[in-house]
């Protein structure tokens, strides 16, 4: 057993201890394994991207973008030293990555460093020669964008893709794939004009042969693009109780269905950690930009929990004019570390103080103690939904 799954196991036994029954996606996660340095390194192959999806937060970004918003390969070759230092590649970021000509290449030299590898795709041009490519080269895992479930719907939301073709090419890598490699899932984000379908979806991802679907909050804003789709609130409601109800009916068909599932809540809870871990993990934008998350890599004026704020933009630096190594050891990718490790191990403690103390006290009552302990989160950090789990 590795340092991280005992530790895994160790959060997982801990907080069903006081109720929870976590998706092993939010366990709080261990730093650095000792094999490789770094758990993830996100890579943004694309910027550009072929849809103009009516909640895309990156619309305006996408405008002033250079190199046609694709890494060059010589940024990757940054990378790609470093790649027997990376546990997991992600080939994703705010575009997308099929419009990287070198996509291929890319991914079967990160397999063949021993890298786990993955995209998040809209999945329009996943034909079936390219998919072909894209398992033969290692593939691990792909994820698919879709929002909704019948025709109409779909593309309304968005504009410019093909309900049927993406289905079919879903369904295509679902039948080629060996050994159920590369893990298929949907990302479904759910918004006002789509929630009525989440059941539907299920349905769909079972037609479809997919092994999970990801019921995520349109969580991420840039000025008005993103903004007011979300059904997240910053207290409980009567619509959320109503949302979350829905949800749970369409989370226990999936089940029936065997389909794996994770979602996320419709009202905050600050984690220690986000997903988008800065103690393991770090986001190399196309340019070459490196950044604690692909949310600080691109600041801006942004709504969180209601209010209007602007999100900072935090850099490392830049690759390849910087090693990678280099970056993540400048004051700020420390600092940003560091900073997390301690709030992590300050809730550790006070869940293990509750366990050897007053069994009396909730998982609930624990957690308020252990947030108000913990340092306070790092710049940007504080106002992005990614730290209150949305």
């Amino acid at each position: 057993m590795t340092a991280e799954e005992a530790h895994s196991g160790f959060w997982a036994g801990l907080l069903r201890r006081f109720g929870f029954s976590p998706h092993p996606e939010k366990i709080p996660k261990c730093t650095v394994s000792k094999k490789r340095r770094w758990r993830l390194v996100q890579v943004e192959s694309s910027m550009a991207c072929n849809l103009r999806c009516v909640m895309c937060p990156w619309k305006a970004y996408r405008e002033i973008v250079c190199n046609q918003g694709l890494m060059s390969q010589e940024i990757w070759e940054a990378v790609r030293r470093r790649l027997p230092e990376i546990a997991s590649v992600d080939f994703t970021g705010g575009g997308e990555p099929l419009l990287q000509p070198s996509l291929v290449e890319w991914v079967s030299e990160a397999h063949s460093a021993g890298c786990e590898t993955g995209i998040l795709s809209n999945g329009l041009l996943l034909k079936k020669e390219l998919a072909r490519q894209l398992i033969d080269a290692g593939l691990d895992w792909l994820c698919v964008s879709m929002d909704g479930a019948d025709k109409e719907l779909y593309e309304r939301i968005r504009p410019g893709s093909d309900f049927e073709r993406v289905c079919n090419n879903v369904a295509d890598i679902a039948k080629m794939r060996s050994n159920k490699i590369p893990k298929t899932m949907i990302n479904f984000v759910m918004m006002h004009m789509n929630f009525h379908q989440v059941q539907d979806m299920v349905k769909l991802a079972a037609r479809l042969g997919v092994d999970q679907i990801n019921f995520r909050q349109c969580e991420v804003i840039r000025g008005e693009h993103g903004k007011g789709f979300g059904l997240f609130r910053p207290k409980e409601s009567e619509e959320i109780r109503s949302y979350r109800k829905e949800l749970l009916k369409a989370l226990n068909l999936a089940d029936r269905m065997n389909i794996r599932t994770t979602a996320f809540p419709f009202t905050p809870r600050q984690r220690p950690v986000c997903e988008q871990d800065p103690r393991d993990e770090i986001f190399i934008r196309y340019d070459g930009h490196a950044a604690p998350c692909i949310n600080l890599a691109i600041g801006g004026p942004t709504t969180f929990l209601d209010r209007e704020v602007v999100l900072p933009t935090v850099h490392y630096g830049r690759i390849p004019e910087n090693d990678l190594l280099d970056l993540w050891e400048t004051d700020t990718c420390r600092h940003y570390r560091e900073i997390f490790e301690n709030r992590a191990r300050v809730y550790e403690q006070t869940f293990m103080a509750g366990m050897m103390g007053d069994s009396r006290k909730t998982a609930d009552k624990l957690h308020e103690e252990a947030v108000k302990r913990m340092p306070q989160a790092a710049e940007g950090c504080r106002i992005c939904h990614y730290l209150y789990d949305v």
